[in-house]
């Protein structure tokens, strides 16, 4: 008892730092078998039926002889012949993992990516799980070209027919994943299988070029290297990135059953030492039409908002789950329900990326508190075993306000109308919401390219090797001084801001090209500083341009294409116009709002070769510079 206590405490602490090493998880929920969702909302199901789950593995053959692993799920004790709809992850980090004997005596597979809990809830609820190691990783043959290849997402046409015609299947397929297995889950709608009814995207990527490579335009340069190292080491089959205590502990990709020698994962390992290096092939890229070396491919052949239109047509009901505080990607939850009518709910709280962590400033616990799997239950009961819960009935958008604490539901999203709130830049550094009260000039800014948005900010939590801890903003004071501030007087009632914040800038600069960071922060009376939200974008790209496609948006439309870049004039003054990201916020009587810009975030962004000294941001009549707040009446 002794010897099998010692290893389970080891083994534990194992699981725990792979958890902290997948790329996204579900953080700390309530019970499952509450009977009113946190929404306040009737959920309508019972307790589980199932305990545990039975499991095995194998290779699925694509129509191009690559062999794709495969890991199956199934509820426990169950009945003959028993059918069951599946729930389909498509991943690019590892299916499962294998641990070293003895541990493996006590765990076998090591599930880190799609999380056992998230496993053993969707089992217990009469759930099939299948895990999938894409082409090119894991146990998987084949090689990568790209991410998100035509051959990847094709591939799931494939796996979707497998799965309808084994014998433990209904006939009906979801997906669902985080980060890069969210995207995939919604670029399987792109095949337009009439067996895959639902989908929950979490975290996923929507626009590949400016929610995740190039916010704003901006190489998001250093994550991209740590995600680049992360993938090469698994392709590797090499764990020491992560630590020495995953090293002696884990043995690696978990083979799948039958391959006693690991013949066909050393195979398939050798496969992977070509596969496409995403970092390296960014020094090329700049604007949205730039062409991966090798692949002859921008970042829109393979991003989903350039396939909108095929997920469209599938029909597919859409269930969009994010977090304020998630990179660029809270864009991704708003732009995907803007563009496919088939969104037929989103969900968005007070997180970070997975959900994994609450970053509000205003929870002492930065749990999530929220039972994400309980609200995905309801979607995929409803449009996979046809039970009629109602969840088809209610309102389309969730979201949670930060600083009031509380849910809140709507049919239409917030955009900036007539009734919100301009505040004017002016020149001594006030906002203000009388045009005519701006003191004109320019406001001089030398910037200080120390400055950067904290090591455990938003930008951090999109992979666990480049998070520091819980995502959470300090004080923001001393970063703030570094910035050009903008501060308004003091609300004389609480104003909920909700939607995104527009910036409209007149500036000049001392170079060619600039990237401007833009922060909106809540000053309290005592004179802390709270991050509200940000946006940033570089000057080359402002050139407003004619949204032929179609690709609706909060803010203005830019192409980011080479053929539109619009270099500066040093000194000469130019119009920026630029949506931030999405949130929603209460700011309490008594305190003012802040606008801050900066010329660099040291910590997560690559800028350009040629950076100006010194900006000047023009605060007159003939220059309006100005902010655009989505105010709620309350």
């Amino acid at each position: 008892m002794i010897f099998i206590n010692f290893f389970n405490r080891n083994f534990a602490f194992a699981l725990l730092l792979f958890y902290s090493a997948a790329f996204a998880g579900n953080g700390n929920e309530k019970s499952s078998h509450e009977k009113v969702s946190d929404l306040g909302v009737y959920i309508g199901y019972s307790e589980p039926v199932y305990k545990g789950y039975s499991y095995h593995s194998c290779y699925v053959m694509m129509p191009d002889s690559v062999k794709l692993a495969v890991d199956v799920f199934l509820p426990k004790k169950a009945k003959q012949g028993e059918k069951f709809p599946a729930i389909l992850y498509l991943t690019r980090y590892g299916r499962s993992l294998q641990a070293k004997v003895p541990f493996r005596w006590l765990k076998d597979p090591v599930l880190v990516m799609i999380s056992e809990k998230e496993i053993e809830f969707f089992t217990s609820y009469g759930y099939a799980c299948v895990i999938v190691d894409v082409r090119g990783s894991g146990a998987s043959f084949g090689e990568r070209t790209m991410e998100f290849s035509p051959k990847e997402v094709k591939d799931g046409y494939d796996i979707v027919e497998w799965i309808i015609h084994q014998p433990w299947s209904d006939g009906t397929v979801g997906s669902t994943g985080v980060s890069y297995v969210g995207t995939t889950a919604e670029l399987l709608l792109v095949n337009k299988h009439p067996a895959v009814k639902a989908c929950i995207p979490r975290s996923s990527i929507f626009d590949l070029y400016n929610h995740m490579m190039f916010p704003g335009g901006v190489r998001q340069g250093p994550f991209i290297r740590i995600w680049e190292n992360t993938t090469n080491s698994l392709d590797n089959n090499d764990f020491a990135i992560f630590g020495k205590k995953a090293e002696r502990l884990l043995s690696g990709i978990n083979p799948v059953d039958g391959d006693r020698h690991k013949k066909f994962l050393k195979e398939a390992l050798a496969l992977h030492q070509g596969n496409f290096q995403v970092y390296d092939g960014l020094a090329y890229v700049n604007f949205r039409d730039d062409r991966q070396p090798g692949t002859g491919l921008c970042s829109n052949d393979y991003s989903i908002h350039s396939n909108r239109r095929a997920i469209e047509e599938s029909g597919t009901p859409i269930y969009r789950i994010g977090g304020w505080y998630d990179g660029a990607l809270t864009k991704s939850v708003i732009e995907g329900m803007l563009n496919t009518s088939n969104t037929k709910r989103i969900l968005i709280g007070p997180w970070d990326h997975g959900p994994r962590d609450n970053a509000s400033p205003f929870s002492p616990a930065g749990e999530v508190n929220f039972n994400v799997h309980a609200e995905m239950l309801r979607f995929f009961d409803h449009y996979l075993k046809g039970i009629d819960n109602r969840i088809d009935k209610e309102k389309k958008i969730n979201y949670f306000t930060i600083g009031e604490e509380k849910w809140k539901q709507s049919d239409t999203w917030n955009f900036i109308d007539e009734n919100d709130i301009t505040f004017h830049l002016s020149a001594d550094r006030r906002l203000v919401t009388d045009a005519e009260a701006v003191t004109e000039g320019d406001a001089a800014y030398i910037v200080d390219y120390s400055a950067n948005s904290g090591n455990t900010s938003r930008w951090n939590s999109q992979t666990p090797l480049y998070k520091n801890g819980p995502t959470r903003y300090p004080d923001r004071r001393e970063q703030s001084d570094k910035l050009l501030n903008f501060t308004s007087f003091p609300f004389s009632s609480d104003v909920e801001i909700t939607g995104q914040p527009i910036v409209d800038l007149y500036l000049s600069a001392d170079a060619a090209d600039a990237v401007i960071f833009c922060y909106v922060e809540d000053v309290a009376p005592e004179g802390t500083i709270t991050y509200v939200t940000e946006g940033l974008f570089r000057a080359q790209h402002r050139k407003i341009s004619d949204n032929v496609s179609g690709y609706q948006q909060a803010g203005p439309y830019h192409s980011f294409k080479k053929e539109d870049a619009m270099p500066l004039t040093p000194g000469e003054t130019a119009r920026l116009q630029f949506d931030m990201m999405p949130i929603s916020y209460l700011f309490r009587a008594g305190h003012s709002l802040r606008f801050s810009i900066a010329g660099a975030d040291s910590l997560h962004f690559d800028l350009p070769a040629e950076k100006p000294s010194s900006i000047y941001v023009s605060c007159s009549e003939q220059y309006p510079s100005r902010i655009l707040l989505p105010v709620v009446d309350r």
